[in-house]
């Protein structure tokens, strides 16, 4: 009937067909939303235009869409109810210290303090003065500078001065120089066999531990028996805007995200400095001198190879400072980065070792591989999820299917519950934060969420960066973060080429660890896919009121994205990416070759200068 009734164009005849066939009601619509059109083009009443609503039906875009929604879903709810059970665990902790006897350790304390005497030299006397005049709680408390310098420098005779005056009763300060030392691991390593104290904690000269931390720590370990407790750190000092957004990202990952991720994997891990140990377990371990992030490797050394247990504690604070302008910002963290990725490419056969627990291996596998998982499902998350929500949220949805679907139920129901997990973790960090009544952590937390979107793009961006320099083998060298109050330095210290962490592996383990550089490549190019994605796919639709109003009277706007979009740009962008790969290993593989046959040249070339000096030598 509605064939013979109103006008249709021809180009829209096939859409009305299918819609026929759906249900009257729906053809009902479409054919009279066709009349309106005409009419509002005809008499020139609107210029508002509309796209095409989207497909209610499920085909292979709208698939696969649904499929990373629905993961992402299903991985907060998991992270959900291990935020719940941390947040279990803690608030029994914190009874136990406040109803529990005094927090005082009588044995022996080390304190480690590596330190590059040319970058922090103007801050190392005030680290050392905090150190001695604030730790409380600890009987017999022992602190260890360890540094290295290229030169002589003035400041030198004034540690040794202060080493020598008479401290408090049961402190004591030791002052070494590390000749011939390059980096931090290299001063870790030399005083490690030194420390007779059953308990030592590593800290940067930039640290200023709060006065209960290293006692908390130390009965926690106690506690728990293991082997090592990693602490939190905050900005104390620097520009106040980034300070307090900082200050809000270390609060997100310390208080939530990492005592989530270790009820999930079973374990934490230890993050250098504000890690407090047992030493006979750290003497156990060398910290390697040509690692980016000689940390992360002690630890995926320890688990895999000595079966040490780690855990988070998140009341232990120390603060630092700010890293001195937004370049040092961003070496520090490519360089974290790349050590991440290092460590899982080195260490990826040992995480499955037979000798390890099933709980171990998931654990370890979660902590490392599931990295670029979870910052693609971070992307939907804040990107994706939250937006749509919002959208369904604010947008009166149509009862009796009158409108064009927009987008099908099924992932709109889904962008809901992710939507709600997403404010209850922010709900849980404030509500976190409001317990240590700081007017600035809230200000900074505010702040960070409202820039939500901005920290997952940087982190992408980041993790994208530190592949393709990993990939490439251009990690440059180990430059030492400049800080705030701090003197500039231009220290680069060697690091591991990829050529040469190639050469430590071999056979399948090399295999291993090309298929996870493969993995990881694909994963980043969807997520880089999900960002364009999300740029092209979106779509405006214009509602008439109450469905049927015409003329553009009371009309809304409302944009969607089309995930068939941005499921067919993520399978581009990981198409994209393993193109990119398979073009830098065959670069590399022809670099190494030509290097290699450099190398041959000059050694004939040397022996060939040798034998035809041998008969002179021979004659003299």
């Amino acid at each position: 009937s509605h064939f013979g009734s109103y006008p249709c164009p021809q180009e829209g005849r096939a859409e009305l067909v299918q819609a026929a066939r759906r249900g009257p009601r729906r053809a009902s619509h479409m054919a009279n939303a066709g009349v309106w059109e005409e009419l509002d083009e005809f008499f020139g009443w609107t210029t508002t235009t509309t796209t095409p609503p989207l497909d209610e039906d499920l085909g292979l875009g709208w698939g696969a869409f649904y499929g990373v929604v629905c993961f992402s879903a299903f991985s907060q709810l998991i992270s959900m109810a291990a935020l719940f059970a941390a947040a279990v665990s803690g608030a029994r902790r914190a009874l136990r210290q406040r109803t529990g006897k005094a927090l005082r350790v009588r044995k022996p304390v080390a304190i480690i303090v590596p330190c590059y005497l040319p970058n922090e030299a103007p801050i190392i006397k005030d680290t050392i003065r905090h150190m001695l005049g604030a730790t409380t709680r600890i009987d017999s408390l022992t602190i260890y500078l360890v540094y290295n310098t290229p030169r002589d420098m003035p400041i030198e005779a004034e540690l040794a001065q202060m080493a020598k005056e008479v401290q408090r009763p049961g402190q004591n300060l030791v002052v070494q120089r590390v000749h011939g030392s390059g980096s931090k691991a290299e001063n870790l390593n030399f005083i490690l066999p030194e420390i007779t104290a059953p308990f030592c904690a590593i800290y940067d000269a930039d640290h200023h531990p709060d006065p209960d931390s290293l006692a908390m720590a130390v009965w926690h370990l106690k506690d728990t028996g293991c082997d090592c407790v990693q602490g939190s750190t905050y900005i104390r000092s620097g520009c106040a805007l980034l300070r307090w957004f900082i200050c809000a990202e270390f609060f997100v990952n310390y208080f939530v995200v990492l005592p989530t991720m270790q009820v999930v994997a079973g374990t934490g891990f230890f993050g250098g400095a504000n890690g407090i140990w047992r030493t006979s377990s750290l003497q156990r371990l060398r910290f390697d001198e040509a690692a980016l992030t000689e940390d992360i490797e002690c630890f995926a050394r320890a688990v895999t190879q000595h079966g040490l247990r780690f855990e988070f504690l998140p009341e232990c604070c120390s603060g630092e400072l700010l890293p001195a302008g937004f370049r040092a910002l961003w070496r520090q963290r490519l360089r974290w980065a790349m050590g991440w990725d290092q460590v899982t490419l080195r260490h990826a056969a040992a995480f499955w070792a037979p000798h390890l627990t099933l709980r171990r291996r998931l654990g370890l596998s979660y902590i490392f591989f599931c990295r670029w998982l979870t910052q693609t499902c971070a992307l939907f998350i804040v990107l994706l999820n939250a937006r749509a929500a919002l959208v369904s949220l604010l947008t009166e949805r149509p009862s009796d299917h009158s409108e064009p679907v927009l987008v099908p139920e099924g992932i709109e129901d889904l962008q809901l519950v992710s939507f709600g997990a997403y404010l209850s973790f922010i709900a849980f960090a404030l509500v976190r934060a409001s317990l240590r009544r700081s007017l600035v952590l809230l200000l900074g937390l505010a702040m960070y969420f409202a820039l939500m979107p901005a920290v997952v793009l940087w982190n992408s961006f980041l993790m994208v960066a530190s592949l393709l320099r990993v990939s490439t083998g251009n990690v440059g060298s180990w430059v030492v973060t400049t800080r705030a109050h701090a003197a500039p330095t231009s220290m680069k210290v060697p690091l591991l080429k990829a050529d040469e962490l190639a050469a430590k592996v071999s056979g399948w383990q090399r295999r291993l660890a090309a298929l996870i550089l493969a993995v990881a490549f694909a994963i980043s190019g969807m997520l880089v896919g999900a960002v364009v994605g999300t740029m092209v796919g979106q779509r405006t639709v214009v509602r008439p009121l109450w469905g049927w109003v015409p003329f553009g009277i009371g009309a809304t706007t409302t944009t969607v994205t089309d995930g068939r979009v941005v499921a067919r740009c993520m399978a581009a962008g990981a198409s994209i990416a393993l193109l990119v790969l398979y073009a830098i290993v065959r670069w590399r593989g022809s670099a190494i070759a030509a290097r290699r046959r450099r190398g041959a040249a000059k050694a004939a070339d040397t022996g060939a200068t040798n034998s035809d000096k041998e008969p002179a030598l021979l004659a003299a």
